[in-house]
């Protein structure tokens, strides 16, 4: 189908559609956060943290550069608000360029991080909990291969060509809450947009086997499972050969945390979840795969990277740098300062925790982060980034910062 040429059926399907949707927006469906104006603290000079880099400074330059790679090719970066302050490309360009000078003169000391930025912190969720969810993902290596087989059977997909995306900003007359909901993913059935077949759909009812978007199969549902969840991944094939595939597109649905039904249930506590407890659980009760996995509708779709691995701004990611946030709340590319702690692998397999300080670069997002108050943190590739990541959930502080605008002019 043209997609630049919608039949007027069509046409009109996605206009009572939306019209549907503003109703529904006007009983609160799409206030997801709060407004723009309530979101942040603005931090006073004199309670700017103890900028202390655990890292030593290592990678940030590169995430630095690779957040400027984005910011002068990208055509459609939408402003953002922060306590009534518009934040452009171009003031996040500046913010980006000034940091970046003052890293390579080696002048980022706490006088002159007061004396040139702004520091932003956002607003308390709770009285009960007042900073981030820290939590980690990783690019996993898995084993795969080119066409199925007998012990090779699960598919990963890339981007079906019925896959429709509505962006809500083209439609003027929808008026929406300004925090919520802006693209909507659907396929066109008859004359009307419907949502994207679920992930029941695709896993158990094969809606996709007759499309041939098979990237690659795997050899187990939970490997498909850890790719979805991470974005990316190192494919290893059995020739030797390497290939990494990237996040491409997703179905629309919801993300449903499997983790978090487990712990509801009782099946996993609590403190024992970890992307490991996971595995042991699903290699346990290889009969409940289909239904767990079947609980959270959402679906990734997958495209081949020549480097990577690579965030949803189609930048390389920097171990350690790189944060996945909420891309309606916080500005793409934007640095930050994050504290917290972190789980830290000893040479007998056991884990520490040690406290975590350093600068970040907003360069990703994610089906679960969602909000105000969700930080996912890019570990790395392999086994041992896993196992960080895995045990990473922990409370902690993030500050963004925005080049101080110049004084007004007499």
């Amino acid at each position: 189908m043209n997609r630049g040429r919608k039949p007027k059926g069509l046409r009109a399907g996605l206009l009572w559609m939306l019209m549907g949707l503003v109703a529904l927006g006007g009983c609160g469906l799409f206030k997801l956060w709060p407004k723009p104006s309530e979101r942040f603290v603005k931090v006073s000079p004199k309670k700017i943290p103890r900028v202390t880099d655990d890292l030593q400074g290592q990678g940030l330059e590169r995430a630095l550069e690779q957040s400027l790679v984005y910011l002068n090719r990208v055509r459609d970066y939408r402003p953002l608000e922060i306590n009534g302050r518009p934040v452009s490309k171009e003031k996040v360009r500046d913010t980006v360029l000034l940091f970046l000078e003052l890293l390579r003169q080696k002048r980022l000391n706490e006088r002159t991080l007061a004396q040139e930025f702004d520091w932003f912190t956002p607003k308390a969720a709770s009285r009960e909990s007042s900073g981030m969810l820290i939590t980690g993902y990783f690019e996993p290596i898995l084993m795969a291969r080119r066409q199925p087989d007998e012990n090779y059977r699960y598919p990963i997909y890339e981007p079906p060509p019925d896959l429709i995306r509505v962006a809500l900003e083209r439609f003027p007359f929808v008026k929406l809450d300004p925090s919520g909901v802006r693209t909507l993913v659907g396929r066109v059935e008859g004359r009307l947009l419907v949502p994207y077949y679920s992930r029941k759909e695709i896993d158990g009812g094969g809606a996709l086997k007759a499309k041939g978007t098979a990237l690659a199969w795997l050899g187990n549902p939970f490997d498909v499972f850890t790719l979805h969840i991470q974005g990316s991944g190192l494919l290893q094939f059995e020739d030797g050969s390497q290939q990494r595939v990237g996040y491409a597109a997703s179905n629309g649905h919801p993300y449903v945390s499997v983790g978090k039904v487990l712990m509801e249930e009782g099946a996993i506590p609590k403190e024992e979840m970890s992307m490991q407890r996971l595995r042991q659980y699903f290699a346990a009760h290889p009969e409940r795969t289909a239904e767990l996995l079947g609980r959270n509708p959402s679906y990734i779709f997958f495209r081949w990277v020549d480097e990577g691995p690579v965030g949803s701004l189609n930048v390389p990611l920097t171990a350690g740098r790189s944060v996945a946030l909420d891309g309606e709340i916080y500005p793409k590319a934007i640095v930050g300062f994050l504290e917290g702690t972190l789980p830290a692998p000893r040479d007998n397999a056991t884990l520490a925790i040690k406290p975590l300080s350093r600068w970040v670069v907003h360069q990703d997002s994610g089906g679960a982060i969602r909000g105000l108050h969700r930080l996912d943190l890019f570990c790395g590739t392999g086994a041992s980034a896993e196992r960080v990541a895995g045990h990473l959930k922990a409370p902690g502080t993030f500050y963004l910062l925005l080049k101080k605008e110049p004084p007004p002019s007499n």
